[in-house]
């Protein structure tokens, strides 16, 4: 009989064992496959603009701003993770680096009239383009809905995206280069000068703010793939003001 009772004891003691092994496979309890999905990260992404708007002023007079697409972006992140108890819910904060690079360009309203009528000059600026270079660093917190917790019922693979929406705060440097100007007899073809004139300032320290919301997918415990829409606001600057882009970001994210 107390052999018995030892045998039964023993296979419930290893039948608990085998569970709890079971739970800390599929991530549950404090094991350190859970505690991987959560805690400090860092993050690589690259990006392209779907367009751009803003105000351009030189001198007195205002131009237009072309919605051009295709600048380029790449950011460095940062951050650190946590999960709600009681909500299926994981709070993030992390401090990101953004280099961005796009072309401006437009003209002023009355580029294609001639000279000499309303005493319009040859001279006068009436079209610009620069290329135009910035580095921010932002402090962005996001939300995002945790539905790994639910991967008894939706299974590994639906329980490892993770939508989420966000924004943040920051500042960096702006700069411009091979920004020129044409004047309004070359801008009509009747001018045989190079179009030389610099219209912008060299560089300037502005503020910025963003939004964003995207969805990412985790595996293997701390590895992780992301794609997020995200538009970005620039402070105002002397010759440039309201301006802002979106367009979208995929990357690569790693917790430890």
């Amino acid at each position: 009989m107390r052999s018995l009772v030892l045998l039964t004891f023993s296979l419930c003691t290893l039948v608990a064992s085998a569970a709890e092994l079971e739970l800390k496979s599929l991530g549950g309890g404090d094991g350190a496959a859970q505690k991987r999905k959560y805690g400090p990260f860092v993050g690589v992404s690259v990006g392209e603009s779907f367009g751009q708007s803003g105000n351009v002023k030189i001198g007195d007079k205002k131009f237009s701003l072309d919605d051009s697409d295709g600048a380029a972006s790449f950011s460095i992140e940062v951050g650190k993770s946590w999960k709600m108890k009681r909500f299926p819910v994981m709070a993030s904060v992390d401090v990101e680096g953004t280099f961005m690079s796009t072309e401006l360009t437009g003209r002023s309203a009355d580029a294609n009239l001639a000279a000499g009528a309303g005493g319009r000059l040859a001279t006068d600026t009436v079209a610009y383009r620069a290329d135009m270079n910035s580095l921010f660093f932002n402090l962005n917190g996001t939300l995002a809905l945790d539905l790994y917790r639910y991967r008894a019922r939706i299974g590994k693979f639906a329980a490892g995206f993770r939508p989420y929406i966000g924004g943040g705060l920051g500042g960096g440097q702006v700069w411009y280069r091979n920004a020129t100007s044409k004047s309004r007899a070359q801008y009509n073809g009747t001018g045989t000068n190079a179009a030389t004139n610099t219209p912008f300032s060299v560089d300037e320290f502005i503020n910025s703010w963003n939004w964003y919301a995207g969805v990412e997918w985790t595996w293997k415990d701390q590895y992780s793939i992301f794609m997020e829409y995200r538009d970005f606001h620039y402070g105002d600057l002397e010759e440039l003001t309201n301006f802002a882009t979106d367009g979208y970001l995929v990357g690569f994210r790693y917790r430890y």
